[in-house]
């Protein structure tokens, strides 16, 4: 039987649950795009799922940006010393590897550099360039797939809407990447909350004089398999209430679904409550959600988004994303029944698949490798209206891995050649596998027997 505690509170209560009620307008929410939903230069996907995270970061109200230069950003309010000004922490967090590093003695430096700029109307209210280095001991380092570097500033503002730009820029190369959102920067006075911050390290404020002292976690993601709570930091502002701030915590997946509520309470220090709120990922599952939270008795709501990924430098995504993705991966039968298993047991479900899959590919390295090659697929293989990793091309590279030998055949410069072929050598499974290209659409296909040969020998592998 399931314990009912669902939710710790550094130094606070927690008593039982209470539905919570639909979301009302938060003074504190996420910022904000022209529209709604997912900015227009979001990735769409025309022909099956794009492999793509940046949708469903900026979906739960990230900052986010693909290719040719990733990072992932978050804002957060929390109260300043008047009720006339709001601090505002915008944080970045990027890869190694997207940084150009080169040696410095026995280790190793890249350089980066972010610009923020905030207006009001034409007005530019703020405007930072901040150039930051990142220094590691070895070579391994600089390949880091995981957002291991975070860039945080903390402004002062006064409440209102304010339009935020942020770019990224490698130092040691051209690439670059920009985003932009709406901050409607709220009045937090007596009675609000602020944003509950994913952290990396806190130290809890006694009292409004004083700056927030935080390093934030920007994409807001746990391990599963590794860690085993996600920490946000809260606070609580006015001393009506007494000792302490009793508060609702609702935890519903990206679509919605509630997985589950309770009820805790923030300490009184000085001037403000605080304390640390930790959900489990037992009980949130595999994949992003959505921690609401709300005084009782107030129908305001503040938000944060968290993501549990399913494992080292393995893709953000949503469990059905990423079966969809692992389509190559393993037989339909075995995707089928990760798919077919109840919310509840899919962390178990999950676990079991990646510790049968060690023995038969090599370890949890096989999953990581599997998303380098989709990448490379999705940048080498892309064609019109289909994600790289969809095409021919792709599948073979996510099923067979790396040929020991490509070629082509044909001159595509040739007006009276009208095919070209490519082929791709497996020497180990003993098979050549021909490709030709469709010049009036732009896309590769398999020929009908190796289309055959691939389909035998990817099913010889995953089964072995």
């Amino acid at each position: 039987m399931m314990a009912p505690f669902t939710l710790l509170l550094v130094q606070g209560a927690c008593g039982g649950s209470k539905p919570a009620p639909r979301p009302a307008p938060s003074p504190a929410q996420s910022p904000a795009r022209a529209g709604g939903g997912s900015p227009a230069t979001a990735p769409i996907a025309l022909n099956g799922p794009e492999y793509d995270g940046v949708k469903l970061y900026r979906e739960l109200g990230l900052l986010a940006r693909g290719a040719p230069m990733p990072f992932v950003g978050n804002v957060a309010f929390m109260a300043a010393s008047t009720a006339d000004s709001t601090h505002v922490i915008v944080a970045i967090t990027l890869a190694n590897g997207n940084l150009t590093f080169g040696r410095e003695t026995d280790r190793f430096r890249a350089g980066y550099t972010v610009s923020l700029t905030l207006r009001n109307g034409s007005e530019t209210v703020k405007q930072i360039e901040a150039h930051e280095s990142v220094l590691v001991a070895s070579y391994k380092e600089t390949s880091r797939l995981d957002e291991s570097v975070i860039y945080q500033e903390l402004l002062t503002l006064k409440p209102g809407r304010y339009s935020l730009s942020v770019n990224v820029r490698d130092d040691g190369s051209s690439k670059n990447g920009s985003d932009e959102v709406t901050l409607v920067v709220p009045t937090l006075s007596a009675g609000s909350l602020s944003t509950p911050v994913a952290f990396a390290r806190v130290y809890q404020r006694t009292a409004l004089d004083s700056l927030p002292r935080v390093v934030t976690n920007p994409a807001a993601t746990a391990t599963f398999g590794r860690d085993s709570l996600v920490g946000l930091y809260l606070e609580g502002y006015g001393t009506a209430a007494g000792a302490r701030l009793p508060l609702n915590i609702a935890v519903r997946t990206e679509t919605g679904r509630m997985l589950f509520s309770d009820t805790v309470s923030l300490v009184r220090r000085q001037t403000l409550y605080s304390g640390v709120l930790y959900v489990p990922i037992a009980r949130t599952g595999i994949g992003p959600a959505v921690v609401s939270v709300w005084q009782t008795g107030m129908r305001d709501t503040t938000r944060a988004a968290v993501f549990v990924g399913f494992g080292d430098e393995l893709p953000v995504a949503t469990y059905d994303e990423m079966l969809n993705y692992l389509k190559w991966f393993a037989l339909p039968s075995r995707i089928k029944s990760l798919r077919d298993t109840a919310p509840e047991f899919r962390p178990s479900a999950w676990s079991s698949f990646v510790k049968d899959n060690a023995t038969l590919t090599g370890g949890a390295e096989a999953l990581r490798d599997y998303f380098l090659r989709l990448n490379r697929a999705n940048v080498e293989f892309r064609e019109e209206g289909v994600p790289g990793w969809l095409t021919d091309r792709g599948k073979v590279l996510l099923g067979l891995g790396e040929p020991d030998q490509r070629y082509e055949q044909g001159a595509p410069a040739d007006p009276s050649q009208r095919l070209r072929s490519q082929i791709w050598e497996y020497r180990n499974l003993q098979i050549q596998l021909v490709f030709t290209e469709q010049q009036e659409f732009g896309h590769w296909r398999m020929t009908n027997s190796s289309a055959v040969a691939f389909e035998n020998a990817w099913r010889r592998r995953v089964t072995r």
